[in-house]
Order: structure tokens, then C-alpha cells, then sequence
């Protein structure tokens, strides 16, 4: 019943797609080093809404019920039905700017994880008290997973890379989509630690990095990711990647994990500490 009335919540959110960035364990430490750097009221405010449940129990819940999250688009696309699955993607132009909306130019769907968290925080900001406790639910689950989802390399669609990595290499001797290996291996390869020791880890910058992290919007920190994350896309199809391709990357990994954090934090404490 409750997965039914969360069907419903997402339809109600719009008035997709997706691949599964960072895994379990890099979603939970985002949510976890968020968690701690939410102010006193805003914290309490989203424990009265969650049950006293963390943010952390809901960071995984959109890929887990990936096919029951559905959104209605507010058209009838020329590239798929007017019920989409919830996009976890962007994408950008040639120059890395971010595309808004979810509509293109002959009514094509554009997958934009960035149009559903904007749209879950202006709700929750604006008509919290208009919604059912699943809608809001729905629109806090939104904004914790994409805007981890957002800072994942492999979520970023550039013109040249419409299909984000997926084809084959062969990863120690493995063949793997490469993909796949920014969803999860490219975390816990290096990080074989529980989500709170990572979340831990990460959270080590200094307050004057915290405030460059956050400041700007989110269509900011898109385009910073896409600028970032591009360089993943010199391997090609067939490649062989050993450790030392995991070890050239973890410090990128671990930039977007961090700054996913602290901007969830500042997303949540705008919208919540303010209730």
C-alpha cells in the first residue's frame, strides 16, 4: 500500500531513466555527512516528517523502486509515454551548460534530474502544508538521492556521450560496462568502510571550503560537475583499466561525494530550518 501511495506522491510532483550512481554505500555517506551539517531546526523538522527516521534510510530508495517512481512529464512526448520513470540524469550542451526543463524542441523528453529536485524544494518550500505526508515524503526522497546522483561523473549526458558509458571494458581482467564502475567499484574498491566511516572521511573541509561548495545555485553545481566529470570519457570501448585507473580517480570520487554532502546540507536547511 505505501509503495502505491508513493507511485501516486511522484505523479503529484510533477503535475525517466536512470542508472544507479554511487551505489549503497556512496549515497548513504552523502546523506550521512549532510546529516551533519543540518541546523537544530532543520534536523528536527525532518525528523517529525520522517518518523525519526535519518535521511540516510531513504538514500538508496529511488533505485530501489526505480520502476514504480514515475513521474506525468505535463506533456505527451514525441520519444516515450507521457509517464516516465524518474530521471537520475542531466544533461549539457556543447559548451557543459546545463539544459533546463524536461522538454526539448518538438516536444522531445529531456531526462534532467535537476528539474525534479528543483521542483521537490520549491514545493516543500512553498506548499508544504498542501501535501499528504507520502507527497512530502516523495519530494524529500527526490532531492536526497539526485542531488547525490547529480555529482556522479557518470551521470552527466554531453552531445557526444548521450549513452554515459555504457559499453564494455575490461576492469582487472573483468569485463564490466563503465558504467558501472562509477555506480559502485569505484567507491567501495577504495573505501571498503561503513558509510558513516566514509562520510567520516570525506568531511574534512575547512569552513571557508564548505561556503565556495555551496555557494551558487543548483544549476551551478551541475555545471562544475560536468566540467569535472568529463575527463572520464577518454576511455573507450574495450579499454583495459587496472588498478591504477581506480587510484587516478578516487580523488574525483571522493570531491563529488564530499561536495554532494554539504550541498545536500544546504538545500535541506533552506527548505527546513525555515518551518
Amino acid at each position: 500500500m505505501k509503495r502505491l501511495l508513493l507511485i501516486a506522491a511522484f505523479a503529484a510532483l510533477t503535475s525517466a531513466q536512470g542508472a544507479f550512481a554511487w551505489g549503497r554505500l556512496g549515497h548513504a555517506a552523502v546523506a550521512r555527512l549532510a546529516e551533519q551539517h543540518l541546523t537544530k531546526k532543520a534536523k528536527a523538522n525532518l525528523d517529525k516528517l520522517l518518523d525519526g527516521r535519518s535521511i540516510v534510510y531513504y538514500a538508496s530508495w529511488m533505485d530501489d523502486y526505480k520502476p514504480q517512481m514515475l513521474v506525468d512529464l505535463g506533456y505527451t512526448p514525441t520519444n516515450g509515454p507521457r509517464m516516465h520513470m524518474l530521471p537520475h540524469t542531466f544533461s549539457v550542451d556543447e559548451s557543459g551548460e546545463v539544459i533546463r526543463g524536461n522538454r526539448l524542441p518538438g516536444d522531445k523528453y529531456l531526462a534532467n534530474c535537476l528539474y525534479y529536485v528543483e521542483r521537490a524544494a520549491d514545493r516543500l518550500k512553498n506548499r508544504m502544508h498542501e501535501m499528504n505526508d507520502s507527497t512530502r515524503l516523495a519530494c524529500i526522497q527526490v532531492i536526497v538521492h539526485c542531488l547525490g546522483d547529480m555529482h556522479c561523473p557518470g551521470h552527466v549526458r554531453w552531445p557526444d556521450n548521450q549513452e554515459i558509458g555504457y559499453f564494455n571494458v575490461v576492469l582487472k581482467g573483468s569485463e564490466i560496462r563503465y558504467h558501472t564502475i562509477w555506480d559502485t567499484p569505484i567507491v567501495a574498491t577504495t573505501h571498503p568502510w561503513s558509510f558513516s566511516d566514509l562520510a567520516f572521511l570525506l568531511d574534512r573541509y575547512t569552513e571557508e571550503q564548505q561556503r565556495a561548495a555551496i555557494a551558487g545555485d543548483i544549476y551551478d553545481w551541475g555545471r562544475e560537475s560536468a566540467a569535472n566529470s568529463k575527463c572520464i570519457y577518454d576511455v573507450k570501448p574495450g579499454d583495459k583499466l587496472g588498478h591504477d585507473f581506480i587510484l587516478k580517480y578516487k580523488p574525483l570520487a571522493e570531491e563529488q561525494l564530499a561536495k554532494a554532502g554539504y550541498r545536500l546540507a544546504k538545500v535541506l536547511n533552506d527548505i527546513f530550518d525555515r518551518q
